[in-house]
């Protein structure tokens, strides 16, 4: 409750912050010329998006455990609606939940399997926009960043990647090298009590990321789905931007997603009030050069559109799983 309050108290400071970089009015004037032919396209692809990582998540999961896509699409549905109008992560914690009681998979594994999943989204978002930071200034001279602080970022992202990617593999595919690391590193610790958990988390870790450990088709399938999955993201901002008409390119709306989706590691208020807005003035005005008005309007008229939409199709999800969001919880307080 705790964190929801500061989050909610975060979210007001946004709003006002993005409000006096803004013109109202304007905003509304750019949203009443909306043209509700493009929201179709808007709406496909939001249902596009959760059902490429549904999609990923089976085949994630499928050593494990066979999965219905169906079941997996509506947990994506369900998941998102907590997330955004509970976002501390609730969403994916409910995931886990419900395959330790639907399919009988360790509770504590198939929650670090789900975050696990997210974790290939972390990756990719990582690597996408170092090439895209290449090539976008290539083509587009609307990009405001100089190329001294396009450098910069590009090597402050490379330099998490790598790091991300050396402790994956360290972890995935050097095992027994990772348990020596983690060994040297209990040394470090003092009290006993603090080292017998170290212990048994970091086994844990070790056994939940051996699910990495696939064949490379496999890998290379995920990756794929998730270059196709925010593909589908950024054909909800082009089209968003459409029905705004005002045109913008496609390639610029990839990469806008990207960082989006760096910003959902920043703490977030319920139904994502004034951090989408912050965040989308931020990137498509600071970053791409678009009219803070315009770039406003989009982002509202997304925001929108994205409440409607992961309401009605969270409500739809619940029911067809025959979910019990409070049921869940208890199990989860009692397996704790």
């Amino acid at each position: 409750m705790f964190k929801i309050l500061f989050n909610t108290i975060l979210g007001i400071i946004l709003i006002y912050i993005w409000s006096r970089f803004v013109d109202i009015p304007q905003i509304i004037s750019n949203l009443s010329k909306v043209n509700l032919v493009y929201l179709g396209p808007v709406i496909f692809f939001m249902l596009l998006s959760p059902l490429l990582r549904a999609v990923r998540l089976k085949i994630f999961l499928s050593e494990i455990t066979k999965i219905k896509l169906l079941d997996l699409i509506f947990l994506n549905g369900a998941a998102m609606m907590l997330n955004f109008f509970i976002p501390i992560r609730a969403g994916e914690i409910v995931k886990g939940v419900y395959l330790n009681t639907h399919y009988k998979l360790p509770l504590g594994k198939s929650v670090i399997w789900i975050f696990i999943d997210r974790f290939v989204d972390f990756l990719a978002v990582l690597f996408l926009s170092v090439v895209l930071f290449f090539i976008i200034p290539m083509i587009d001279p609307s990009i405001t960043f100089t190329p001294k602080g396009q450098a910069s970022l590009i090597m402050v992202i490379t330099i998490i990647l790598t790091t991300a990617l050396f402790l994956t593999y360290l972890t995935v595919y050097q095992a027994s090298l990772a348990g020596k690391l983690f060994n040297f590193l209990r040394h470090l610790l003092i009290e006993k009590h603090i080292k017998i958990y170290f212990d048994k988390f970091s086994s844990f870790i070790l056994d939940s990321f051996s699910i990495l450990n696939r064949h490379p088709k496999d890998l290379s399938l995920m990756v794929g789905i998730t270059v196709l999955a925010y593909a589908a993201d950024a054909a909800i901002w082009y089209f968003s931007f459409i029905a705004l008409q005002a045109n913008q390119s496609f390639l610029k709306m990839y990469l806008g997603q990207l960082l989006s989706a760096l910003t959902y590691l920043v703490p977030a208020a319920p139904g994502y009030v004034g951090s989408a807005e912050a965040s989308g003035l931020l990137i498509l005005s600071g970053v791409f050069g678009i009219n803070p008005d315009l770039a406003s309007a989009m982002t509202v008229l997304f925001h929108i559109s994205s409440a409607i939409f992961v309401l009605f199709f969270g409500l739809v999800s619940v029911y067809s799983l025959k979910m019990n969001i409070g049921t869940l919880v208890k199990v989860l307080r009692k397996k704790n």
